[in-house]
């Protein structure tokens, strides 16, 4: 049926005299509909971008407050008592009784918050005993740092739950000092592993470690493994991939250590200039020498270094240049050569890692499939040789150690 319009002011029809109206609202409705479906599509995308996307941790210079427990009275003497009762109650179900500890504790070396120790536990979840890394307070420790510690025993409780991180069994927080169990990793450091490689002949206390290129791809994976854990579970970087961060056992299961800088951007979401400096420049992506704003994919160009030592056996990176002199260099596109008899595939996955520009670094997803397919086809029997004698004596120097 057709509509016949009324050709009064009021009304516009068109030549064959139907209302304009009639025609156009529906178009409008249409076009309406189209462009509110496209926004919400476009916000949609938008927030699962930001929500996928590396997190972005700035630089700043920061200063320790100081931790105060006051009342009306002034200064309160037992501030140590008064943190452990605030304590965050999830610790609770971690806590390990004194009677747990077997026999003494052995002394290792002093780490960042105090003395570290190993000893037998009995294990929570009844799996019998099993050697253990004790990591303490100092017996002058401040309320600050007590309270720091707490707040490490929590982020452990959160982030160490994953195989290629060193894991946590407990803790005891009940009496001072606190103490925070880590799991024991029987090859120690994967630096100094990879000396004794070259040093012995692969021998380790009479048990022939066979270490080659493929165990090069395997080891890689698994560091892979728990860098993409840190980022995709808990939008953290790790900040510091290095070998000597990585724990091994004599299986070559390994371990990612060395969260301290994790833990800082855990707490405040941002990676303290002062701290980020104790990393020698040898290892870090070009925004992270210039103090630019850093991603996971900082921590990509890192991993490339790792994967330099590894299949170098423990070499510094850059050997032939002072660490002052690197930073010049890679401006001017210069990358390291590939090392002596490895492949171009691995080589190649290297150079990628070292892309200038962050974006066009691989993610951990793209690093781990690749290195999958790398280990297919490495050689798993003939031992990893290297071309160069390394001066230990040296090495602190050449790598640009503090």
């Amino acid at each position: 049926m057709t509509v016949h319009c009324n050709f009064s002011a009021s009304n516009r029809c068109n030549v064959n005299g139907i209302n304009d109206g009639i025609i156009i609202i529906p178009v409008i409705l249409g076009l309406s509909s189209v462009v509110l479906i496209t926004i919400i599509v476009w916000k949609t995308c938008k927030m699962q971008q930001q929500k996928d996307r590396a997190p972005v941790i700035l630089l700043q210079d920061k200063s320790d407050s100081v931790y105060q427990w006051e009342n009306e009275n002034g200064f309160v003497s037992n501030a140590t008592e008064r943190i452990l009762a605030a304590k965050d109650p999830s610790l609770k179900q971690w806590e390990i009784p004194p009677e747990r500890v077997i026999g003494n504790l052995e002394y290792m070396q002093c780490g960042s918050y105090g003395p570290i120790y190993t000893a037998n536990i009995l294990a929570l979840d009844g799996s019998g005993e099993l050697k253990a890394v004790f990591k303490s307070l100092h017996d002058n420790a401040s309320a600050k740092e007590l309270s720091d510690f707490l707040d490490l025993l929590k982020f452990h409780t959160k982030i160490c739950n994953h195989e290629s991180i060193v894991k946590l069994l407990g803790c005891q927080t009940e009496r001072t000092p606190p103490y925070l169990f880590l799991e024991f990793v029987s090859g120690g450091n994967l630096l100094h592993c990879l000396w004794k490689f070259r040093e012995t002949g692969t021998q380790d206390g009479g048990t022939k470690l066979n270490f080659t290129k493929r165990s090069v791809c395997s080891i890689a994976k698994q560091v892979a493994c728990g860098l993409d854990y840190l980022t995709t579970e808990h939008h953290l970087i790790h900040g510091d991939v290095a070998a000597r961060n990585i724990l091994i056992h004599n299986d070559l299961t390994a371990k990612l250590a060395g969260l301290g800088l994790a833990f800082d951007v855990y707490k405040t979401g941002t990676l303290s200039s002062h701290k980020a400096a104790q990393v020698p420049i040898k290892w870090l992506a070009p925004e992270r020498i210039m103090k630019l704003p850093i991603t996971e994919r900082s921590d990509t160009w890192s991993f490339g270094i790792l994967v330099y030592e590894i299949v170098t056996l423990g070499s510094p990176p850059y050997p032939e240049f002072h660490p002052l002199e690197v930073f010049p260099k890679l401006q001017r596109n210069y990358r390291m050569p590939k090392p002596f008899n490895h492949s171009n595939a691995l080589y190649d996955l290297m150079r990628h890692c070292w892309q200038w520009k962050a974006k066009h670094r691989p993610n951990w997803s793209e690093l781990i499939t690749k290195l999958n397919s790398l280990m297919n086809t490495a050689d798993g029997a003939g031992l990893l040789q290297v071309a160069d004698n390394l001066d230990l004596s040296q090495y602190k120097q050449a790598a640009g150690i503090l």
